[in-house]
């Protein structure tokens, strides 16, 4: 990171940190996109029980990512202040946060995730694939958080290509382990859906142990002593909870309004939960577009409010939410062109891809509401304002989305895609509550 003069080198500098973030936010994407798709082309059934496995892994998935995404601005605004001295000991703080809440979110996933789904009226086998696919993924939970760590602090020293390029091995990482145990390749098993389970964990294992070795041999990193263990500090720890578990819990007051909707599909026909989440799943996808503009102007913001240089963060925020809308209108156009071919990504059966297509179009609406939201998201966490932005998610998500679902569920003949209106709705409130409060806190400063 480095002091820009004009919009020129703003915009260098802009995009020299977004374009390796949204590479690594379609990487990371991918690893849903390939589970479901390759199990989509397995058996339909198969599908139906990791899309149910995905709604109930989604939230608490997001949760703790987000809490270890916290560390970019406290890093962020140690690196304003010429506090260097202060990385490495934060760094190992989110360590053992992430260590403790691996531990939790294995025990959720491998005791409670069975209870729920056994209660769900599902078909026998969606159920058993379900339940599997969740078991095999838990496996995956301590490297996948470690490394959301490793990439936060990679992130925060402006050495986001070095995150891109490890996670565009998850592709290929992923694919391989996957088709080997969906299919029984190579002499191994045939797992089926469970199989892309325990493929993405392997695949996280790796990933995790090649981050590692590529970090401690970086010259950029090694001034911070990051491999010189540090001693737990309680005040370094509640800070980063303080700051992460609200970031942690905003995003999970989004995901679960959207897997809660997923398991409401649990009472349509297989077909119909398939659908919807391969909709969801690929919409997701796109989401990456959004979501790595806010990630950069997190880093972006939090240095220059570091450095005292509030001129410079307004244009920052101007020229990331032009940008954001740039790609939103390349994003739009590609889901409306191309929806059917997207939908026969997923399936084969003609009633499959006509309904997929059905839900792809619902979700441009999603496409465009996360184009306002999702910026100003990333600006706030910068400013590490993160507690009242929890509580409007909450209100804008949880007062919204499912009242309204519901609401069109029962008066109307929608059907599945009622949910979906509450959905866009919500994304849309949350928006404007967003802006509200960085009117205020830009106000204030």
């Amino acid at each position: 990171m480095y002091q820009t003069r004009n919009l020129k080198e703003r915009m260098i500098l802009f995009v020299s940190i977004f374009l390796p973030i949204l590479i690594y936010q379609l990487a990371n994407f991918s690893a849903s996109f390939v589970d479901t798709t390759m199990t989509g082309h397995y058996h339909t059934l198969h599908l139906a029980g990791v899309s149910m496995a995905t709604s109930l892994w989604n939230p608490f998935f997001t949760f703790l990512t987000g809490i270890v995404s916290a560390l970019v601005p406290i890093i962020g605004h140690h690196l304003g202040q010429n506090r260097e001295e202060k990385v490495a000991s934060d760094f190992y703080q989110f360590i053992y946060l992430s260590l403790g809440l691996s531990l939790l979110l294995f025990g959720l996933v491998f005791l409670g995730g069975p209870l729920v789904l056994s209660n769900m009226n599902l078909e026998p086998l969606v159920a058993k694939v379900a339940i599997h696919y969740l078991w095999y993924l838990a496996f995956g939970i301590i490297p996948l958080l470690l490394f959301s760590v490793v990439r936060s602090i990679l992130d925060a020293l402006g050495l986001t290509r070095l995150s891109m390029y490890l996670m565009l091995l998850l592709l290929p990482l992923n694919a391989s382990f996957n088709y080997i145990l969906i299919y029984g390749a190579f002499g191994f098993p045939e797992m089926g859906g469970a199989g892309a389970g325990l493929g993405t964990s392997l695949a996280y294992w790796v990933l995790l142990i090649l981050s590692i070795v590529v970090a401690k041999r970086h010259s950029k990193i090694k001034k911070y002593q990051l491999w010189k263990i540090r001693p737990l500090d309680k005040k370094g720890l509640l800070e980063g909870m303080r700051l992460g578990f609200p970031i942690g819990g905003t995003v999970f007051a989004e995901v679960v309004i959207f897997s809660v909707v997923g398991l409401l599909m649990a009472k349509f026909s297989s077909l119909v939960i398939a659908s919807h989440q391969s909709a969801i799943n690929f919409s997701n996808l796109m989401y990456a577009f959004p979501m790595s503009i806010s990630n950069a102007m997190a880093i972006i913001v939090s240095y220059e409010i570091g450095a005292q240089r509030l001129d410079d963060v307004r244009k920052y925020c101007t020229l990331g939410r032009v940008t954001a809308l740039g790609f939103a209108i390349f994003t739009l156009t590609f889901l409306y062109l191309f929806r059917h071919q997207v939908a026969s990504l997923y399936g084969t059966n003609k009633e499959f891809i006509r309904l997929t297509s059905v839900f792809l179009t619902y979700s441009l609406f999603f496409q465009l509401a996360d184009t306002f939201a999702a910026p100003l998201q990333g600006i706030l966490r910068g400013y590490k304002d993160t507690k009242v932005p929890f509580y409007l998610g909450l209100i804008g998500y949880w007062g919204v989305a499912l009242p309204v679902g519901l609401l069109l569920d029962h008066l109307t003949n929608l059907g599945p895609f009622a949910y979906w209106f509450g959905l866009i709705i919500s994304l849309v409130v949350s928006g404007i509550l967003y802006q509200l409060r960085l009117n205020h806190i830009q106000k204030r400063n």
